[in-house]
């Protein structure tokens, strides 16, 4: 398809938009063999959006502008410009919410052999980089690494078992890493249309905007051709492709399950009943007197805020678990731990909590300045 293209393209005479297609062919295949370098040579997420950019953004955008081009626009024209912008904005929104489908698809089949295994008495073997996939080549951990540095250094060390990869896992959810990416999709859409405004209003027009809604789509469902029948027509995709993030994260609890399980069998099941516990970095902050007659469920919830406090928030479920657990109260399993860990950082996050002292701000602020938790 991309020879044709090039072929097409010269026996068009326009020199510009040889020039335009050739310069599109090149960043895309210098953007595809970035994409298989391990992650240590791509560190940052600037580094990510700049390869997305090669990839899927200045193939369109050439495209666009080689259009202009040839409907007579110069390329300094603002008709031509705008081309370009709509073509670059809009193949980087498709190609960001692409890799993550493909991403998230891989994390589902793994969290799914993660079942298997735990289900086998011999286990089930990972080949070479299987771990690190689901992962490392897509926008969630880059962006998850700017909060949690050590993302990255996991990532190019290569995830040494399961449990490395549900850490990786839970830091990216902390930080809503996904939801990131999405509002990053999200941001170079609102741009293709923006760059539409320097374009009169015409039928075309309308189609172009329409094409951006589509690319925002779950699944991108009419961005794939399969979908169409012979005449044209849309036909709706099954109710499997719907299903299939409450799949994905029904699988992942199943495999922290099991992880969590193994955590909550080893650790030590004889916690009966309540001890006197001793004073903590944020007694006095939550004026907590007599933290004995306090709610379970409180004090649970006050151990882990003091072990983020201590660790860091990139801490592992299992260093909380311990923590909690050595307070003296009654023992919390890991799976309540990382739900209780996951509200805490997010909690944390909203407020721009990062030691005692912020959440003693926090506390002194009126109730209006002070954010919901």
């Amino acid at each position: 398809l991309l020879s044709r293209a090039s072929v097409l393209s010269a026996s068009l005479r326009n020199m510009e938009v040889v020039e335009a297609v050739a310069l599109a062919l090149q960043a895309l295949m210098e953007g595809q063999m970035q994409l298989h370098h391990p992650t240590k040579d791509q560190p940052t997420l600037n580094l990510y959006i700049k390869n997305v950019r090669h990839r899927g953004g200045l193939l369109l955008s050439k495209g666009c502008e080689a259009v202009a081009l040839l409907a007579g626009f110069p390329s300094d024209h603002a008709v031509t410009q705008a081309a370009r912008e709509y073509g670059l904005n809009l193949g980087m929104s498709y190609q960001i919410l692409k890799d993550l489908r493909v991403t998230e698809g891989n994390y589902a089949k793994l969290l799914d052999k993660i079942k298997k295994e735990s289900a086998s008495k011999s286990g089930v073997s990972y080949r070479p980089k299987e771990l690190e996939g689901p992962l490392q080549f897509a926008g969630p951990l880059l962006y998850a690494a700017v909060l949690f540095p050590g993302l990255d250094d996991m990532a190019s060390r290569g995830f040494g078992n399961v449990s490395d990869v549900l850490h990786a896992r839970s830091l990216i959810e902390r930080c809503q890493g996904v939801e990131g990416i999405r509002r990053l999709a999200q941001y170079h859409a609102a741009s293709a249309l923006e760059a539409l405004a320097v374009l009169p209003e015409s039928e075309a027009k309308d189609g172009l905007a329409m094409l951006v809604h589509y690319t925002l789509e779950a699944e991108q469902p009419r961005l794939v051709r399969a979908n169409y029948a012979l005449d044209g027509k849309f036909a709706e995709p099954s109710t499997k492709s719907t299903s299939y993030y409450a799949a994905m994260m029904q699988a992942e609890e199943l495999a922290k399950r099991e992880l969590y399980g193994a955590l909550d069998r080893l650790s030590d099941v004889a916690w009966t009943s309540m001890l006197e516990v001793k004073d903590t970095l944020v007694r006095s902050v939550l004026g907590i007197k007599d933290r004995a007659s306090t709610d379970i469920s409180t004090l649970h919830k006050i151990a882990v805020r003091e072990a983020v406090l201590l660790y860091g928030k990139a801490v592992k479920v299992e260093t909380v678990q311990q923590y909690v657990n050595a307070q003296g109260m009654l023992r919390v399993s890991a799976m309540a731990v990382e739900k209780m860990l996951h509200e805490e950082i997010q909690w944390q996050l909203r407020n721009g909590i990062e030691t005692a002292e912020d959440i003693e701000q926090l506390a002194a602020r009126p109730p209006q300045q002070t954010r919901e938790a």
